[in-house]
């Protein structure tokens, strides 16, 4: 069974408890709504072991190294067993509270860590893990020592139009195209599109699709932006290709 404590939400609902006996004002739209999946979350610690002193320093290189910044704010602590004792102390979430961050116990099954992902994974094979989460609109998790993390690393894990993507509020999962799951295009917000395309043989390769694949119009006059890269592909014989390394994965964003 999972073990949630959602600490914001526990001192608010004190607050209100308070606020029956004139002690606080509340009300009830201040107790914040549960982040719906896909989340941005970090496993911390080291299973039913872990310690208070252990999570407050893995919470303090989230926040050092800006990883906190990037939205990940939910913490998870993996155990299949009953809470620990050393992370019921009320000292440890006011300290994760200060700092934005939130913690939850959860056992390896739940949906927001059981495809968790190494931050410290190859750069390549770490976009192409992004990619497919963000296109199959899954919870992006890591686990691994932020602090330990290098720039590129970092800013892989942080990447702002990518986490734009993988929070879109429409929460659609993506779909091969033509079957091919080297190949996938996801809807975004009201009218936009998303196309990812993965390189999984031991070379580099051009990868492509055609318009009328995904459905739609122009021909020539369509470009796409490599999220992870920046660069901007314009279709060419009503075709969008661009090259990829080995494992590498490009996300792009069509318009």
């Amino acid at each position: 069974m999972t073990v949630r404590v959602r600490w914001a939400a526990v001192f608010a609902l004190v607050a209100c408890v308070l606020s029956a006996f004139g002690l606080s004002g509340c009300t009830a739209d201040r107790v914040p709504a549960e982040e719906p999946t896909p989340v941005l979350g970090w496993v911390v610690g080291d299973g039913c072991g872990t310690l208070a002193d252990r999570v407050r320093a893995e919470a303090d290189g989230l926040v050092a190294r800006g990883v906190a910044d990037a939205g990940y704010r939910s913490l998870y602590v993996v155990c299949d067993a009953t809470e620990p004792a050393a992370l019921e102390d009320p000292a440890l979430h006011a300290y994760l509270g200060e700092r934005g961050l939130d913690l939850a116990v959860v056992p390896p099954n739940d949906e927001a860590v059981d495809e968790s992902i190494r931050a410290d994974t190859p750069l390549p094979a770490l976009r192409t893990a992004i990619t497919r989460h963000v296109m199959s609109a899954q919870p992006l998790v890591f686990s691994g020592a932020a602090a330990l993390l290098d720039d590129a690393h970092l800013a892989t894990v942080a990447n702002s139009d990518v986490l734009s993507i993988g929070r879109d509020g429409r929460r659609t999962a993506g779909a091969p195209i033509k079957g091919d799951d080297e190949r996938y295009s996801r809807a975004i917000g009201s009218q936009g599109l998303v196309v990812s395309l993965t390189n999984g043989e031991s070379g580099p390769r051009d990868l492509s699709f055609d318009l009328a694949e995904v459905n739609l119009a122009g021909d020539d006059i369509v470009v796409a932006t490599d999220v992870w890269t920046g660069r901007r592909v314009q279709a060419s014989g009503g075709t969008i290709s661009v090259p990829v390394a080995s494992t590498d994965s490009a996300l792009l964003r069509i318009g």
